[in-house]
């Protein structure tokens, strides 16, 4: 079976089932190969992304992409996984390990098609099976017309190349005038709503963390969403440094990966931080920095023979839940409104009681 590739230079250094995605639910386990979850992934939907990778490929890209190529003949299939899934590739170079992983995916899945994978903060990488013109034609001639942390917006482009239709842009077509009645109708109660949100919100003092930085400041340096953006590019460019700092050899496998997990952390917040990004990307931003410096360190204990450090927090609320995820707002009964660590289940029952 014959498959035509191409290397495309790195487009991303930095940065729900719906239809076809195939969301991850967690990080590829150590007895999976990530190949093993792209050709598992390919064959129940037509993209994947890693969960590693939310802040380079949104679930919404994801969600439009799989939308468009749903159906297609020849069929499409895209993934998106982290740099360190070219290290699972015994080739000399990245380039090389980028050609192998395609070629072994797509020889994996056995069916014909254009098939595309994007390897956060390196490339992207093209095959086509039985299909004439082959993809890299067009992934190539589209390559300079995008900067990094822009996978989504290369891959549409490469599929206006290919002759895939393109999504029907919302609210086109003819609306009633009962449809703008209704709207408004609708509008004003979720504006009302959000005030008594708003005000119930402020008063029980409750609600998702806001951004903040690994160093210290002091409260009003934190007021304005652009005073937080302000010091996540801070701490995402201290973050680089603490990587180019911590020198480490390589040589131990477990180490190499602890390193390339923590560099791939440092691409995706790089990239979340060179837009305008607002509270929920800076809160994913501030979750990604912690996992990468919390690999760093792993690979740090790991050279100097002592334990690995604990990764976050127990749930505040019950520890029996296991490690926290993400912080929230919090004023237990008589006490001082503070930040707490949280489960995903917890999270989750607390921002609905606050809809």
């Amino acid at each position: 079976m014959g498959v035509s590739r191409s290397l495309i230079a790195a487009v991303a250094v930095g940065a729900s089932a719906m239809l076809a995605v195939v969301p991850a639910q967690a990080s590829v386990a150590s007895d999976e190969s990530y190949v093993d979850a792209v050709v598992d992934a390919w064959r129940v939907g037509s993209v994947y992304v890693d969960r590693t990778q939310h802040l380079l490929m949104t679930e919404d890209d994801a969600a439009d992409l799989a939308e468009r190529v749903h159906g297609h003949d020849p069929a499409i299939h895209i993934a998106v996984v982290p740099a360190v899934a070219l290290s699972t590739m015994s080739d000399a170079t990245d380039d090389q390990r980028g050609v192998a992983f395609v070629r072994e995916a797509v020889d994996r899945f056995g069916s014909d098609g254009h098939f595309f994978v994007v390897f956060g903060g390196t490339g992207t990488y093209s095959g086509s099976v039985g299909v004439s013109p082959p993809a890299d034609v067009a992934l190539t001639g589209q390559l300079d017309n995008f900067t990094r942390g822009e996978p989504a917006a290369l891959l549409n482009s490469v599929l206006d190349e290919l002759g895939v239709p393109e999504l029907p842009e919302a609210g086109s077509g003819a609306l009633s005038p009962l449809v703008f009645v209704v709207v408004g109708v609708t509008l004003a109660a979720v504006a009302v709503g959000g005030l008594l949100w708003w005000r119930r919100r402020g008063s029980a003092g409750h609600g998702p963390a806001l951004y903040r930085p690994s160093f210290q400041v002091l409260p009003d340096e934190l007021d304005t969403l652009e005073e937080r953006r302000n010091l996540a590019r801070e701490d995402v460019t201290r973050f680089g440094e603490e990587i180019s700092a911590a020198d480490l050899q390589l040589d131990d496998p477990d180490v190499a990966a602890d390193a390339q997990a923590a560099m791939d952390a440092y691409s995706e917040v790089g990239g979340a931080i060179d837009d305008e990004p607002d509270d929920l990307v800076l809160r994913a931003v501030r979750a990604t920095s912690e996992y990468g410096r919390w690999r760093l360190a792993c690979a740090r204990a790991r050279l100097d023979g002592q334990p690995l450090p604990p990764r976050r927090a127990d749930c505040f609320f019950d520890a029996r839940h296991g490690v926290s995820v993400t912080d929230w707002m919090y004023t237990p009964a008589n006490g001082v409104w503070r930040e707490v660590p949280v489960c995903a289940d917890c999270r989750d029952m607390r921002a609905g009681a606050l809809r």
